[in-house]
């Protein structure tokens, strides 16, 4: 990916988990653009993560507070789209990633992979970020050591017409989550 260059002020916001949850509502559409390759995994996971390397197998409950969110988030005819950037080889933290997809396309989430060794990424930020009701961008902010969330920007006088392009880009030259997991 080649950087983008953006020019725009940030307000950093949340750590709590209720500023995160307000931060990130939204009334009609949230698209999600994510191109780290690794990541920390949050402590209350690190125990399914280890076991999920070894076993490949990740149960998760109907009640986990990940689906349970995108339920509500989904009610009322919203939408919620993500595209995942893969860049080969995929990484234990995107193939634990993946599981988790499979439980949010059931759940009615919009996911798609955006394969790098099949399709340019050039033009596209090589950072993550939400795009909420096509109005408002925040920066997904990781740490360079380990991947690990460390803050979210809220791009207080971004280009929305841009993002809303990387969105539109993005979704088209992406393929399924269920299309990329069968057929690679």
């Amino acid at each position: 990916m080649q950087p983008v260059g953006e020019t725009y002020e940030t307000d950093v916001v949340q750590e709590t988990a209720t500023e995160y949850m307000d931060l990130m509502a939204f009334k009609r559409t949230s698209f999600r653009f994510q191109s780290q390759q690794h990541c920390r995994v949050d402590e209350r996971d690190e125990a399914a993560f280890e076991a999920f390397k070894k076993t490949g197998v990740l149960e998760v409950a109907d009640d986990d507070h990940r689906l349970t969110r995108q339920r509500a988030q989904l009610s009322g005819g919203r939408a919620l789209q993500r595209v995942q950037v893969v860049v080969p080889p995929v990484s234990e933290y995107l193939r634990y990633s993946f599981a988790y997809f499979d439980h949010f396309t059931r759940a009615g989430e919009d996911v798609r992979i955006l394969d790098a060794s099949k399709t340019s990424l050039e033009g596209l930020p090589d950072y993550d970020f939400v795009l909420i009701d096509d109005e408002v961008v925040i920066k997904i902010v990781h740490s360079r050591q380990d991947g690990s969330v460390i803050g979210r920007e809220l791009m207080t006088n971004a280009d929305v017409a841009r993002f809303r392009d990387y969105r539109d880009r993005a979704l088209a030259a992406a393929v399924s989550f269920a299309e990329y997991r069968d057929h690679g």
